[in-house]
């Protein structure tokens, strides 16, 4: 990570102000790897981007304020180092972009933030050079619009007694039509005690009800309910994360925000000191409520391995065994997993290399 302090004239401003200096942090991570995998169809091999780390780059800036109060700010953008393209949809900062304040009573943010979901799917997926990453089940099976949060305000309190309170709402469309698609409200409560933690999280994020979208489509909402834990015995550590989503009974529904019913749980470890690295174990199965034929299956292998406090590597084996009507695969933490069809399994081995800055 490169730290400077960055004269406020950078950004077109007078270069010192009477209230203090805005210090910038210029970050950032890249990863490429390549990936083979049988999809039950042949075998695709190709490199890719963001398989265990998202490749990015970002700012973080604080600005002190006094009176223990100060202006923070954040602007992530994540790309595909293997075409050098922007990531996911394409804006410029495309992973977060966040203003806020922060001080003794907690931290308030507006602008595209992780949900409470989120931060809870990075703490319980484990992993040594990252977490929720290539091989988790929880990455395999998670549902994207619930994670990050466009037009979003996100509170964290300080923490009393190792508890700490997380809250988000989100203005899904900003009234486009239907006027309330996407809007989220969400708490969760993480809680921290020596090599304890758990976290109670829940979620309800409104969907259409239909699949073709118009100004009179009728919406309903889903909810999300997740509990997860995890406890370091040095040797071993070990983390269980489970969630369940209601609230929309029919999977063919099919639209930005509609998530059918389903509920599925990973279960994790991370066994430190191999060589100078770590092995990351998970296992996960997901269950639809509709029909088992929906369900699937995920467990992963990954060896992760320092070269240098900043750069390692990393390989792993991982698969997805998918009942008839379920069409899941091996997840990048950054880019759609190599694709398969309803019913097919998938059977993934990769070895890459990342670098952070």
């Amino acid at each position: 990570m490169i730290q400077k302090t960055v004269a406020a004239a950078a950004f077109g401003l007078a270069a010192t102000c009477a209230w203090g200096q805005t210090n910038v942090v210029i970050y950032g991570s890249v990863d490429g790897s390549v990936q083979s995998a049988n999809t039950g169809a042949g075998r695709t091999t190709r490199v890719d981007s963001s398989a265990v780390m998202a490749s990015k780059i970002g700012f973080r800036g604080t600005e002190d304020l006094g009176g223990g109060m100060k202006a923070i700010f954040l602007l992530e953008n994540g790309f595909n180092v293997d075409t050098g393209a922007n990531a996911g949809n394409g804006t410029l900062f495309n992973r977060e972009s966040w203003v806020g304040m922060a001080g003794s009573l907690g931290q308030l943010q507006a602008g595209v933030n992780y949900s409470p979901l989120f931060l809870s799917y990075v703490t319980y997926s484990l992993g040594e050079l990252n977490t929720f990453s290539w091989g988790n089940a929880t990455n395999n099976f998670f549902f994207v619009p619930s994670s990050r949060l466009s037009n979003s305000l996100r509170y964290t309190s300080p923490a009393f007694g190792g508890l700490t309170v997380r809250g988000a709402y989100a203005l899904g469309t900003e009234g486009a039509a239907p006027r309330t698609m996407g809007d989220t409200a969400s708490v969760g409560f993480n809680y921290k005690t020596g090599a304890f933690s758990a976290d109670l999280d829940y979620m309800q994020q409104k969907y259409a009800t239909t699949t073709v979208v118009t100004d009179a489509t009728p919406v309903n909402q889903g909810r999300y309910y997740l509990m997860a834990a995890s406890y370091d015995f040095g040797f071993i550590k070990p983390a269980l994360l489970y969630q369940i989503h209601t609230g929309n009974p029919d999977p063919a529904v099919s639209n930005s925000f509609a998530n059918p019913d389903n509920r599925f749980y990973e279960i994790s470890a991370k066994i430190p000191n191999i060589g100078n690295g770590a092995l990351m174990l998970s296992f996960g199965q997901y269950k639809r409520a509709s029909a088992s034929s929906g369900n699937a299956t995920s467990y992963g292998l990954r060896y992760d391995y320092h070269l240098s406090k900043r750069t390692g590597l990393y390989a792993g084996v991982a698969g997805i065994r998918n009942n008839s009507a379920a069409s899941f695969t091996v997840g990048s933490i950054g880019t759609p997993g190599i694709a398969t069809t309803p019913g097919r399994n998938v059977t993934s081995m990769i070895v890459g290399m990342l670098t952070t800055f």
